[in-house]
C-alpha cells in the first residue's frame, strides 16, 4: 500500500508522565486515511501496518491450540490499534486480558479504531486492565494463561520508554514463563532482529524461535518485522485446571 509522504494532521495530543502521545492521520494514495500513533517522539504503529500485528496472535496461538485445545486464556500486553486483539478473538479463546496503561489509546480504540478492529474492546470475552504491564507481570498468578502476546515497544531493545527494558530481562522472562500453563506460548513483536533477546528466550523456554513477517511500510514498500516465540515445556510447570 503506497502512502503519500506528507499532509499529516494531528487528531489528538496529550502530555503524560511518560511523555507526549499523539494520534495523527495522513492520506493514502487510494484516497483513504491512515492513523499513526507517536509516543514521546517515537513512531509506534500505523493502521496500514496490520499484517505483522495480526501475525503476532496467529503465531502465538498456533503454537498452543493443537496441544491445548479450545477455550484458551490469553494475555495481550499493549492494545495499540486493536489488531492483535481482534486476531486473537477470531480464534476459539475463552477470555482475553488486555493490559494498556494509556487512557488515550483506550479511548481511541473505542472511537477512531473501532471500525478498523471490529470494536474488539466490546467483545464480552475481553477484560481491559488499565495498568502498567510490569505491575501486572508481578501481580498475576502462576499458570494463569495459555498464551501471552506482547507488543508495547518497537522491540526488546528499541523501546518506547526506557523503563520497558525490565519487561525483557532474563528475570522477567522467567516470570512470564511462570504465568503460562504447561505448553503455553509467549510471543513478542519486534521491528528489528533481536539476537540477544532470542538467546535469553532460549535460556528460559528451551524451545524458542524468530519468525519473520512481511508488512507494508510507508517509505520502503515492504519490510520484514519479527516475532519472537517461546513455548513452555510440559514437564516443568504444574497443571492448571
Amino acid at each position: 500500500m503506497t502512502v503519500l509522504p506528507s499532509e499529516r494532521f494531528v487528531l489528538a495530543r496529550h502530555t503524560t508522565p511518560g511523555g507526549e502521545i499523539q494520534l495523527q492521520q495522513r492520506p493514502l494514495i487510494d484516497g483513504s486515511l491512515a492513523f499513526e500513533i507517536i509516543s514521546d517522539g517515537v513512531f509506534l504503529m500505523a493502521s496500514y501496518n496490520q499484517a505483522s500485528e495480526r501475525a503476532l496472535a496467529h503465531h502465538a496461538l498456533e503454537a498452543v491450540m493443537t496441544a491445548l485445545g479450545s477455550g484458551l486464556r490469553v494475555l495481550v500486553g499493549g492494545l495499540g490499534m486493536g489488531f492483535t486483539l481482534q486476531a486473537t478473538l477470531a480464534r476459539d479463546v475463552a477470555s482475553v486480558d488486555v493490559v494498556e496503561v494509556s487512557p488515550y489509546i483506550i479511548e481511541w480504540n473505542r472511537t477512531y479504531f473501532a471500525p478498523l478492529n471490529a470494536d474488539a474492546l466490546a467483545d464480552p470475552r475481553v477484560r481491559l486492565i488499565q495498568n502498567d504491564l510490569y505491575t501486572v507481570l508481578r501481580a498475576s498468578p502462576k499458570a494463569a494463561y495459555h498464551a501471552i502476546l506482547l507488543d508495547v515497544d518497537n522491540g526488546p531493545s528499541w523501546l518506547a520508554h526506557e523503563n520497558n527494558a525490565r519487561l525483557y530481562t532474563l528475570a522477567a522472562l522467567e516470570r512470564w514463563s511462570a504465568l503460562l500453563v504447561p505448553g503455553g506460548s509467549f510471543a513478542v513483536w519486534s521491528a528489528q532482529q533481536e539476537p540477544e533477546f532470542l538467546e535469553r528466550l532460549q535460556t528460559v523456554f528451551g524451545r524458542a524461535e524468530e519468525l519473520s513477517v512481511t508488512d507494508p511500510n510507508q517509505e520502503k514498500g515492504q519490510v520484514d518485522y519479527f516475532i519472537y516465540r517461546g513455548v513452555s515445556p510440559f514437564s516443568t510447570l504444574r497443571a492448571y485446571p
